[in-house]
């Protein structure tokens, strides 16, 4: 059917606009606003964190590069570290916890809900739009001129002088024609349905864990994965089912960019979420007397679409921990896998390994006043499986939302932001490791 065309009222007037305020966004829009940006956060939800919060994943990953057994290095600093600080400090978070041979930061999904709402109001210069979908763009002969968010009230546009796309799914882009990959379904990662569990012995639970393959291997052959966890919220009785794999009815990933898939997977979440809720009751120590409280507000979605920028991170450059001369951020989570079959599978990096993620990575070519950040940034499949991670889209949103403060405010392209400014005024945060 033919749309006929519509007026969209201005709602804002801009420097920067921020598209999706999960982790990139959050500290894209953050570190614009701090930059002394005009700076405009449109989500679609009516809270921010996207996977710290939407889907209470629990863990924030990504954070830490191993130096040796036990032995942990931060390579996430700014907002990210701030977050982690924060929430820490409120007695809702804890790490470096191992894990496997790396290790993560376990926090509590709500606490990190309301810590978002308390850094984006603090901030004057940052206006945020909640139940703001962006719907569409209005591209003109200079790049992109505003975005429009569906809203109650019908399209209304958001006009700004640079754009950062954080929606996990490169939607600013593919509305505005640009190119995008979305991998294949041979290939591309499947999602998951996190859940809470009350009335836990969480002490014996804990305890537990070790024999939890085992479980699984001897009772849970209903389940989707072979694997998993049970993650405390730090909140009495309380943890975070990670136990879920999401996928279309013929097994293949959902590609949430399909509606119809997208609902289906919810609600194949939901009916995943309950039976491994039932699984951990009958056979899980600690579990006799706990109940499903909830699910995660949506699916945790893992890959969609990403750009294809002026540099495609690789696999190759993950593994052998690259270097480039425009580096704006680190990562050092090793390429996780979730995809065929039941099983999750973890390529770590070296000890003392972390790869960097160049500003290249974060633009298409001819577009002047565009730049993304978090999970559709331009990269391969096999470097997203580590980079798509919270701790990474943390510091590549914040490099962009500095850059995008930049570019804006001095008139020039994303392109041509001086480069040893940038890194610089990120090292000064702490945001790049030494």
């Amino acid at each position: 059917m033919r749309i006929p065309a519509r007026e969209a009222p201005l709602l804002a007037d801009a420097d920067v606009v921020v598209a999706g305020g999960g982790p990139a966004g959050l500290a894209a829009a953050l570190a614009a606003a701090r930059d002394g940006a005009a700076t405009v956060l449109c989500e679609r939800y009516g809270f921010l964190g996207g996977n710290l919060t939407v889907a209470s994943v629990g863990t924030i990953c990504g954070l830490y590069r191993t130096d040796g057994p036990g032995e942990f290095t931060p390579v996430v600093g700014g907002v990210g570290h701030e977050v982690v600080e924060r929430l820490s400090s409120a007695g809702a978070g804890f790490g470096p916890v191992p894990f496997k041979e790396t290790a993560v930061f376990v926090y509590t999904p709500w606490a990190a809900k309301r810590l978002a709402d308390d850094m984006v109001t603090a901030e004057e210069r940052l206006d945020v739009l909640f139940h703001a979908l962006v719907s569409d763009v209005i591209v003109g002969a200079d790049g992109l001129e505003a975005v429009v968010i569906a809203t109650k009230r019908g399209p209304q546009a958001v006009r700004a002088r640079v754009f950062v796309d954080c929606t996990g799914d490169a939607d600013l882009a593919a509305h505005s024609g640009l190119p995008t990959v979305i991998g294949p379904p041979g290939a591309r990662q499947h999602a998951s349905m996190q859940f809470f569990m009350q009335n836990v012995d969480v002490e014996t639970a804990v305890a537990a864990m070790p024999r939890f393959p085992e479980l699984v291997a001897e009772h849970g052959g209903h389940l989707t994965r072979d694997s998993g966890a049970v993650i405390p919220t730090l909140r009495p009785g309380e943890v975070v089912g990670a136990m879920t794999r999401i996928t279309n009815p013929d097994g293949s990933p959902i590609d949430s960019t399909d509606v119809r898939q997208a609902a289906a997977g919810e609600l194949e979440g939901r009916r995943r979420a309950a039976e491994a809720a039932e699984f951990l009751r009958a056979w899980m120590p600690g579990f006799a007397d706990a109940f499903l409280s909830d699910t995660a507000t949506a699916l945790g979605i893992r890959e969609t679409r990403r750009i294809e920028g002026r540099y495609v991170l690789t696999g190759h450059d993950v593994e052998h921990g690259a270097r480039f001369p425009d580096a704006v951020a680190a990562g050092a989570w090793p390429r996780e896998y979730h995809v065929a079959g039941r099983s999750t599978e973890y390529r770590f990096l070296d000890p003392g390994v972390h790869y960097e993620v160049p500003y290249r990575s974060l633009q298409v070519a001819g577009v002047p006043n565009f730049l993304v950040a978090g999970r559709c940034i331009s990269a391969d499949h096999d470097a997203l499986a580590s980079l798509r991670v919270m701790g990474p889209s943390f510091a590549v949103g914040e490099a962009a939302g500095i850059a995008a403060s930049r570019a804006a405010r001095s008139g020039v392209a994303v392109a041509d932001v001086d480069v040893e400014e940038l890194r610089a005024v990120l090292a000064s945060r702490g945001a790049l490791p030494a």
